[in-house]
């Protein structure tokens, strides 16, 4: 989820002007990593008269909470298919929502609200962004991005006159995620048992019994064949009568 929420921001481009016209774009440089680190980096370089290169951008995971809107059955399971036409068993996922910062760092407004006009529209305040393999191998998960907050910084380094100026916009995200156990390795059902009991007297009736299996024990999911049989409870140790 870190590198899907990344991607979304990962082809921003600002304006390349020459006296008022347009000579070309740019790519705005992307990074996971806090905004405290870009801020110590320009303090550092501003000491040695060496600029750093802005506008760039940052972003960061800063929190996890369980989502209990979403909570479902912990119990539910479903099969799916994997890649090598595996039978998996997927445990319902436990939902999550991850908050998200992204940090916007310019010398000038015009480069930042350049920045910041690609991103906004998107949100209303939501934007769903389609990811693979949240529930298993055969999952497509639709996940919820929401815009939550935008803030902005504007300051400078030293005095008024001779100081650099550093434009900070911080925009706060959280998305609706899901985690869940590894899918675990399921065969075909070839049989399976059904007796009938007495709950009053706890009694098992020795007459009545139901199966439900396949032709025989080599059977695959390709056979299409399904035996039911009625009659006296069936015999765990006997299943398929192989012989000619």
């Amino acid at each position: 989820m870190v590198a899907a929420f990344g991607q979304m921001f990962n082809d921003i481009q600002i304006a390349q002007l020459d006296a008022g016209k347009l000579i070309g774009a740019r790519r705005v440089p992307l990074a996971y990593a806090p905004k405290e680190k870009y801020l110590v980096r320009v303090e550092a370089r501003a000491e040695r008269d060496v600029a750093l290169r802005l506008p760039r951008m940052s972003f960061e995971m800063t929190g996890l909470s369980f989502d209990q809107s979403t909570k479902l059955n912990r119990l539910n399971r479903n099969v799916q298919t994997d890649s090598e036409g595996n039978k998996v068993k997927v445990n319902q996922c436990v939902p999550y929502t991850l908050d998200f910062s992204l940090n916007i760092m310019s010398r000038g407004q015009d480069e930042a609200l350049q920045i910041l006009e690609q991103i906004v529209p998107h949100f209303n305040p939501n934007y769903t962004l389609s990811v693979k393999g949240l529930e298993g191998p055969e999952s497509i998960t639709d996940v919820p991005i929401t815009l939550s907050g935008v803030s902005a910084e504007d300051a400078y380094e030293g005095d008024f006159e001779s100081s650099r100026r550093l434009i900070v916009y911080t925009l706060t995200f959280s998305v609706k995620t899901k985690f869940t156990s590894n899918p675990q390795t399921t065969g075909l059902i070839k049989s399976v048992d059904t007796f009938f009991n007495d709950f009053d007297t706890s009694k098992r009736y020795t007459d009545a019994g139901v199966r439900v299996r396949t032709g025989s024990s080599t059977d695959t999911p390709e056979s299409n064949t399904v035996v039911i049989e009625i009659g006296g409870p069936p015999d765990p140790n006997v299943i398929w009568d192989d012989s000619p």
